[in-house]
């Protein structure tokens, strides 16, 4: 009997970070979110010592994470283990299993781990394929606390294996803080477009002006989304984007649209009826005073809405520099602005072909932060925090940035792609720290961008499922700059309060938008699961002939290998010894 399949156990309202529901539409969850576990190291890929390192530093990811907890201890019902002759298949890598009682309280968890696979106990990339236990492990526990899957690309619970997913990720953090938490912030709203027509399917991500980590769920038939379990004291910037991996999307979602508009419905961030062609989406600040908000109707752009002053600068042969936050004027503590580039030029382009490979470097783009009328320069030393985020919008570059300060270069200012040791991955979104003077006369700083794209080896090693998650073409960024003080429990934002919002209510974009109902009826004959080509995905299996059993509902998640060489399974490393 076919217990679990992806498109029953996934079926709920709001798809991404967020909770799994049986099928009849109840959350699952623990009525005691301190779940014990035992460690079972029954493998001879590695040292029992070194399986109980991984295992318990993939559990201490989801402990510092939220109140939930799972827990090693010495015996119970629970388990995680390593299973030889593995009954679900050669390519699958890790099984969940959830039995649950009819109020969608799980009642015991069993994650199996494929023991005929050669599992590497250092993380890190492996062009050849391997995957790192962690990695498995930690996605696995997010299954087992309840959580189904991500279109965020660094979190764990992302769809497809990828190195440094061992690491907990903000997306995941916040939806576990939403099951089992509330000292949190949410913020809300609906997706419309056309006639004040709800939009099913569309990706929403918010992202933190303090860590530029994104969090994402996707909306329902009436265009409702709610991302929950955010960081307070932070300001957010909301990006809608078109669904990426519709194969994955559980059955609620097969109805939903991407034709929209006129010419390729593409990302967006959420800005104000009459800003719309300012470049500066709206800050949404989450605070203990005010926890959550309400943003109202967030529109389907059919364009990237970009300042037209940097539009046309675009199509100059040299950049003039454009003031994109003054202080004087603004009074924010804070600004952002949306830059972009592209693969190539049109003809008619003053400069056609400036950005062509990823051996050249694109003419730059020259930003000004002018913050000579800031005069809260007494008491704590205050700094200017540049950030620049593109990794959420799975842009194909990576980038340079140096910043001058009345003129000069800040020397230790400049940023570029970074690598990181541990993941042996690359980092294409960063920060820099400049101390303001007490001088309020040489607070005025100029932000040079330039950008080329990845490298094919670096894209792989940077995104995971490249081919389907990132763009050559629509290639956008993001630019927050915001100011900060130095406080004896280290930096701090000064954030701004109380913000009015105008929503997109009355400058509704995506004019072909037309009502779509969610999908109702769903086949629990089908358990097929489409895996990424030279990488793993997850997905929902059938147990194997003749278990398992009980009397409760179960579900089976498992990670599956799409092309599993022979060398990477024990059975032929042992033939080979």
């Amino acid at each position: 009997m076919y217990l679990g399949i992806c498109l029953v156990l996934f079926s709920f309202l709001s798809w991404g970070h967020q909770t799994s529901l049986t099928p009849s539409g109840k959350e699952l969850f623990w009525s005691n979110p301190t779940v014990p576990m035992v460690i079972k190291t029954n493998t001879s890929d590695m040292s029992s010592s070194k399986v109980q390192t991984i295992i318990q530093n993939s559990m201490n990811q989801w402990n510092l994470s939220s109140s939930a907890k799972v827990n090693s201890v010495s015996s119970s019902i629970n388990e995680i283990r390593f299973v030889s002759n593995y009954p679900y298949g050669s390519a699958v890598l890790g099984v969940t299993e959830l039995s649950y009682n009819s109020s969608g309280a799980i009642q015991k968890a069993i994650i199996s781990l494929n023991d005929d696979y050669d599992f590497q106990e250092t993380e890190g990339l492996y062009p050849t394929g391997q995957v790192f236990l962690g990695d498995v492990v930690t996605h696995e526990l997010g299954h087992l606390f309840g959580l189904s899957h991500s279109e965020v690309l660094n979190s764990s619970m992302f769809y497809s294996s990828f190195s440094g997913q061992s690491t907990v990720a903000f997306d995941d953090k916040s939806g576990l803080r939403k099951k089992y938490d509330t000292d949190f912030g949410s913020i809300t709203g609906y997706v419309r477009g056309g006639d004040n027509i709800g939009v099913l399917g569309v990706h929403v991500q918010a992202i933190s002006r303090t860590t530029g980590q994104a969090s994402g769920v996707i909306s329902d038939e009436n265009g409702f989304f709610s991302l929950d379990g955010l960081d307070l004291e932070d300001t957010y910037y909301l990006y809608t984007a078109p669904i990426k991996n519709a194969n994955s999307l559980p059955g609620y979602f097969s109805n939903f649209q991407t034709d929209f508009c006129p010419a390729s419905y593409v990302g967006s961030f959420f800005t104000g009826c009459g800003s719309e062609k300012s470049g500066k989406p709206y800050g949404l600040n989450l605070s203990y005073a005010q926890p959550s908000i309400d943003v109202g109707t967030v529109t389907i752009n059919c364009s990237l809405r970009a300042d037209s002053v940097y539009n046309q600068e675009k199509l100059q042969s040299s950049f003039t520099p454009i003031t994109v936050y003054d202080y004087s004027v603004d009074q924010k503590y804070e600004k952002s602005f949306v830059g972009w580039f592209r693969n190539s030029s049109p003809s008619d382009w003053v400069n056609p072909g400036w950005f062509t490979s990823s051996n050249n470097w694109s003419k730059t783009d020259r930003l000004k932060v002018d913050l000579t009328g800031f005069n809260e320069l007494s008491g704590t030393i205050k700094f200017l925090k540049v950030a620049l985020v593109s990794y959420p919008f799975g842009s194909q570059l990576e980038y340079e940035m140096s910043v001058n300060m009345n003129g000069a270069t800040i020397s230790d200012a400049g940023r570029e792609r970074e690598y990181s040791e541990t993941t042996e991955t690359y980092q294409t979104d960063f920060s820099s720290y400049l101390q303001l003077s007490s001088n309020s006369a040489i607070n005025n700083f100029e932000v040079n961008i330039h950008s080329r794209v990845l490298s094919s080896s670096y894209i792989a090693q940077t995104f995971p499922s490249f081919k389907q998650f990132t763009s050559d073409q629509y290639l956008p960024y993001l630019l927050v700059a915001s100011i900060w003080e130095l406080t004896p429990q280290g930096l701090r934002p000064l954030v701004d309060s109380g913000a009015i919002l105008s929503d997109n209510a009355s400058c509704l974009d995506a004019p072909f938008t037309y009502p779509v109902a969610r999908a109702r009826t769903i086949s629990e004959s089908s358990s097929s699961v489409e895996a990424t080509a030279g990488g793993a995905a997850c997905g929902t299996i059938d147990p194997p002939a003749g278990g398992p059993g009980g009397s409760l509902p179960l579900m089976l998640t498992g990670f599956l290998m799409a092309l599993v060489s022979s060398s990477l399974l024990k059975y032929r490393k042992k033939f080979l010894s």
